[in-house]
C-alpha cells in the first residue's frame, strides 16, 4: 500500500513524498523514525476510496492519530509538554485543530491539568482519550499512555478504512443502477409509450406493465423523484434522533448478515477499549464505564452499563457476560469472549484476553467484508442485466408481432 506524505524537517523546510507502508501505522513510524514532523498523510492508488476522511468535530482522526504520536515522540525526548504542544500546534495545518491546541496550552499555562483541558472539546478527546490521559499524568505514564492511545487510534482508523473501502464499490453499483432506472422512467419510456400506442396489436403483458411506468412517470415523474430523495432524508434524519436509536441500533444487530458484522465491529472496539484503559491502570468497573461511555451503539451500551452494578457486588465479567440478555438471531457476547475473559480473569491477564479478543473480531470484520463485497457484486450486476432485459423484451416483443403481421 502506498501513501503520499507532507512533512517537515529540522530547517522546518516541506517536503512531498510517497511511501509503501502495510498500515497507516507503519507508514507513520517509519516517516517518524527519519525524524519528520508528518502534516499529511493519506492512502492513495487501490487504498483510496473516495471517500472523505473521518472525523470528529471537524478535526479528522487521522490528525488526531499523528497528534497523539507525535507528542508521546517529544515526550521521550524530554521535551517538556509545553513545548510540545506549542511545536504541534505551529505545525499542525488544521485550522480548528490549531486552535484546540492553543487553548490548551493556554489552559496549561494556567494551571490546569492536560486531561482537564482536553474533556472541553469532547467531540475531539472522547471520554477514552482523556481518561487515558488522566491516568498518565496521575501515575507519572503519560508518555506510555499516548503509545497505548496511538495505537488504539490507528487500529480504529484501519478498521474503519477496511470497512469503507470494502462497502465502497457495491455502493457505487447500487446506486447506478437506481440512477439508471431513474433516467430510463424519466427520459426514455415516455417517448417509446408514443410508438406502442398506434400499434394495432395485443400487447404483452411487460410492455403494459412498461407503459404503465412510462405513462406514471411522464405525468409525475419529477414529484416520484423530489419524494424519492426527500423520503430517504426524512429517514436518515428520523433514524439518528436520540430517542429513536436504541431501537435502529438494536435493528442493525438483529438484521441478516449485516448484523454478525455489526456485532463482530461493537467486539472489536470494546474489547480494545477494555485492553488499553486496563494497561493503564484503570479497575475493571471504571474501565467498564469509560467504555459503556465511548461505545456507538445503544444496546452494547446499556448492557455494559448495566454490567457495572454486577461487577461492583462481585460477579465476575465472564459471568455477566454470558448472562447478559440475547436472543436467537443475535449473540451479543458470543462463547469465544466469555471464554477467553474467563480465561483471562484466571490468568491475571485480562488485557492480554480482550486484546486477543479485540484481533479476532477485527479479522471477522474484514473477512465478512470481502466476501460480502464478493457475493454483492454477481448479484447487483445480475439486478442490472434483469432490469435491461425486462425493458428490452417490452420493447422488442410488440415491434417482433407487427413484424410478423407484414410478413404474412
Amino acid at each position: 500500500m502506498k501513501f503520499s506524505y507532507i512533512v517537515l524537517g529540522g530547517d522546518n523546510r516541506e517536503q512531498r513524498g510517497t511511501i509503501d507502508a502495510p498500515s497507516v501505522s507503519e507508514a507513520t513510524k517509519l516517516l517518524l523514525e527519519q525524524g519528520w514532523f508528518i502534516k499529511k498523510l493519506a492512502p492513495i492508488g487501490r487504498a483510496k476510496t473516495g471517500f472523505r476522511e473521518f472525523s470528529f468535530g471537524g478535526v479528522p482522526l487521522i490528525d488526531r492519530v499523528l497528534f497523539t504520536k507525535h507528542l508521546a515522540m517529544m515526550m521521550k525526548s524530554g521535551i517538556s509538554l509545553h513545548e510540545s504542544l506549542e511545536a504541534i500546534g505551529e505545525q499542525t495545518p488544521n485550522r480548528r485543530f490549531k486552535k484546540i491546541l492553543v487553548t490548551l496550552l493556554d489552559r496549561l499555562r494556567g494551571g490546569q491539568s492536560l486531561a482537564s483541558s482536553m474533556g472541553r472539546f469532547p467531540k475531539v478527546f472522547d471520554q477514552l482519550y482523556v481518561n487515558i490521559i488522566q491516568v498518565g499524568e496521575e501515575s507519572g505514564t503519560l508518555e506510555e499512555n499516548l503509545n497505548y492511545l496511538a495505537k488504539d487510534l490507528d487500529d480504529r482508523l484501519e478498521l474503519r478504512r477496511r470497512v469503507r473501502a470494502a462497502s465502497f464499490y457495491p455502493a457505487i453499483i447500487l446506486a447506478s443502477t437506481l440512477g439508471l432506472g431513474l433516467m430510463l422512467s424519466y427520459f426514455v419510456l415516455p417517448k417509446i409509450t408514443k410508438l406502442f400506442r398506434t400499434m394495432q396489436v395485443e400487447l404483452p403483458l411487460s410492455t403494459k406493465i412498461l407503459l404503465g411506468t412510462a405513462d406514471l412517470m411522464d405525468k409525475h415523474g419529477g414529484v416520484i423523484i423530489a419524494g424519492i430523495i426527500f423520503g430517504l432524508i426524512a429517514l436518515r434524519f428520523f433514524v439518528t434522533r436520540k430517542f429513536m436509536r436504541p431501537f435502529t441500533h438494536w435493528l442493525l444487530l438483529h438484521l441478516p448478515i449485516l448484523g454478525s458484522i455489526a456485532i463482530n465491529y461493537n467486539l472489536a472496539g470494546i474489547n480494545r477499549t477494555l485492553s488499553i484503559l486496563l494497561r493503564t491502570g484503570l479497575t475493571i468497573d471504571h474501565a467498564i464505564a469509560v467504555t459503556a461511555d465511548t461505545t456507538v451503539n445503544a444496546v452494547y451500551r446499556e448492557k455494559l452499563r448495566r454490567s457495572i452494578e454486577q461487577i461492583r457486588k462481585g460477579k465476575r465479567l465472564s459471568e455477566v457476560f454470558r448472562q447478559a440478555n440475547q436472543s436467537k438471531r443475535a449473540i451479543y457476547f458470543p462463547m469465544l469472549v466469555t471464554k477467553m475473559v474467563s480465561v483471562g480473569e484466571r490468568s491475571g491477564r485480562l488485557d492480554e484476553s480482550f486484546s486477543y479478543i479485540a484481533e479476532y473480531f477485527e479479522k471477522e470484520v474484514d473477512a465478512t467484508m470481502k466476501n460480502l463485497t464478493t457475493i454483492l457484486e454477481p448479484v447487483l450486476l445480475v439486478g442490472i442485466g434483469l432490469i435491461v432485459g425486462f425493458v428490452a423484451i417490452s420493447v422488442i416483443s410488440p415491434i417482433y408481432q407487427v413484424t410478423s403481421r407484414f410478413q404474412q
